[in-house]
């Protein structure tokens, strides 16, 4: 279960939405385990939402996470090894490489649509229609979809 905000820290903007997203990613990693897939419970989950259904640089997944290029290239192999990503040459940099999905990564994506939209709806039934609207708008706003 996610801690919520608690009487020790004060209450602001930053904690509610980061509790927000917690017991997202808490609702979402649970709906994929029930897909079978355990490893979304796991850290190196967190490389996916990072890597393009075409494949992506890796040196644009180091960037884009903020992380050291040895602690991303290490949750990159621990998913190789569990046969959802692979690493193909990058044709444009000698050096460098192109994270793909394999056919087990896809089918883990195929899932996640299923259970984001589980989530999702699940959020909409105790918002209700305009509330989530409005709340989706919102978010836009203050997110990079402004």
């Amino acid at each position: 279960m996610v801690k919520k905000v608690d009487d020790i820290r004060i209450d602001h903007i930053g904690w509610r939405l980061w509790d927000a997203a917690a017991v997202w990613k808490e609702k979402f990693a649970a709906e994929m385990v029930a897909a079978g897939h355990d490893w979304y419970q796991e850290a190196r989950s967190s490389v996916v939402p990072y890597v393009g259904m075409n494949g992506t640089r890796q040196a644009d997944i180091v960037a884009r996470m903020g992380l050291s290029k040895q602690a991303v290239q290490q949750l990159i192999v621990d998913l190789e090894r569990s046969d959802i990503l692979r690493r193909d040459p990058d044709p444009d940099d000698g050096r460098g490489k192109i994270v793909r999905f394999t056919e087990k990564g896809l089918a883990s994506q195929r899932d996640s649509k299923k259970a984001k939209k589980k989530v999702e709806d699940e959020i909409r039934s105790v918002l209700g229609d305009e509330e989530f609207d409005h709340l989706m708008t919102v978010l836009k706003k203050i997110g990079s979809d402004a």
